[in-house]
């Protein structure tokens, strides 16, 4: 049997389309209570510093190169084909260290020559003085026998006259005796007078021989030393700048070489981002650093003009060494510059953020690490150094915050940390 069935009416489609209503504003108002997840950050990725207090140098960075007020130029003295180069820019050398060496057959062939004709010439001065001093001492005993058989002729023309007064001996034999003594004393007098002869003969052909052998030591020396100049040295100490040859090249008589930098003139011009430029002033302290670490100190002498420098505002700074750099410095690829222009006592600082401008207000991530979250609050800073700022209001000693870059939360007041 059929049940009839009541018609359906507008007032039941009504009810439950308001039943419908009430269910999606409940879901609505229970999901807006439910706070959203925060976002996770790795605490191993970012980078957090401690709020400090203490003493805060005031230290501002910049950057450059060195340059000099004076410069060396080593040239060759003679001409050559470059063998080998020793030196590098930026090296620092000593006077008398070895730069560049040349090749010259040429020179080599001069130089053996003028070693040869000196050898021979010495060897015949020697030669020459050994004959004369033997021909000298051959005259002179022959003068000594002489002058002993002269005396001896004279005694006997004595004795014979003696017996010729008594009749024992002949005329003759007196005259013959006499003139054997005449005889003696004229090969005397030649012999005397060879002597002599000899004597200023054999002195000028001595200082003849003297004379060319010295000018041909002269002319082996200066050969020598062209020669030797084929190594060509640093003349004075100083910090090499620049080669100007290299190997297989051949140079003339008077090519620079080498250019040197005198190290007690070196300086150092730096760019200095403004607006800390302006708090330098002449005579503060700079240390300067280069690409190895190497370090030496400087004072600021000039401040410059503000220039741009694809698109930021710098000043330039010249620094004067206070002292040459070390010998094995790397000032050749450039210096920064720590400038201190004072200090802070009893300062509230830490480390300064990428984004924190000196007396500005900018907004960090104070970690909390009970809760493991880092929030969002805002800070004052005051001064500070190019690495670290200091802290005027938002936070307290002992604080941590993220100093890295967390632009990607910019629309986060609070993230989590995890490792």
């Amino acid at each position: 049997m059929d049940v009839p069935r009541e018609p359906k009416g507008p007032g039941r489609r009504i009810a439950v389309v308001l039943t419908l209503l009430l269910l999606l504003v409940a879901v609505t108002i229970v999901l807006g209570r439910i706070e959203p997840a925060l976002p996770v950050v790795d605490s191993d990725l970012v980078v957090m510093a401690s709020v400090e207090r203490g003493m805060l140098p005031l230290e501002i960075r910049g950057w450059g190169e060195l340059k000099s007020d004076q410069y060396h130029s080593v040239e060759s003295s003679v001409g050559g084909r470059v063998t080998k180069i020793r030196v590098e820019p930026g090296d620092v050398v000593k006077a008398g260290a070895p730069l560049v060496e040349l090749s010259s057959p040429d020179l080599a062939l001069e130089a053996a020559k003028a070693e040869q004709e000196f050898t021979a010439a010495r060897a015949a001065f020697t030669a020459l003085r050994r004959s004369i001093g033997t021909q000298r001492y051959e005259r002179e005993a022959s003068l000594v026998n002489l002058r002993s058989e002269l005396t001896r002729a004279g005694r006997s023309v004595e004795k014979l006259e003696s017996l010729f007064a008594r009749g024992e001996v002949s005329e003759a034999e007196l005259t013959a005796a006499t003139d054997g003594v005449h005889a003696v004393e004229q090969q005397l007098l030649v012999e005397e007078e060879m002597l002599a002869l000899l004597n200023e003969t054999g002195d000028e052909q001595i200082m003849l021989e003297k004379n060319r052998l010295v000018s041909l030591a002269e002319v082996l020396h200066r050969e020598q030393e062209r020669l030797s100049a084929l190594s060509v040295e640093a003349s004075v100490e100083g910090l090499v700048d620049e080669v100007s040859t290299a190997v297989g090249d051949w140079v003339s008589p008077g090519t620079e070489l080498v250019r040197l930098i005198r190290p007690e003139r070196l300086r150092a011009e730096l760019k200095v981002p403004l607006p800390g430029a302006t708090r330098i002033r002449s005579g503060d302290v700079v240390l300067l650093v280069d690409a190895v670490g190497d370090t030496t100190d400087g004072k600021v002498r000039v401040i410059g003009e503000a220039l741009p420098v694809k698109g930021d505002q710098y000043a330039r700074v010249s620094v004067q060494l206070v002292k040459p750099p070390r010998a094995d410095a790397a000032f050749d690829a450039g210096v920064d510059a720590i400038i201190n222009i004072g200090q802070l006592d009893n300062a509230l600082f830490v480390k300064r953020p990428a984004w924190a401008a000196d007396d500005g207000v900018a907004s960090v991530f104070r970690v909390d690490p009970k809760a493991k979250t880092a929030e969002r609050v805002k800070v004052k800073f005051v001064t500070g150094s190019w690495d670290r700022i200091q802290v005027l209001d938002g936070l307290e000693e002992g604080d941590v915050i993220i100093v890295s870059d967390m632009s990607k939360y910019d629309d986060v007041d609070c993230v989590q940390l995890e490792h």
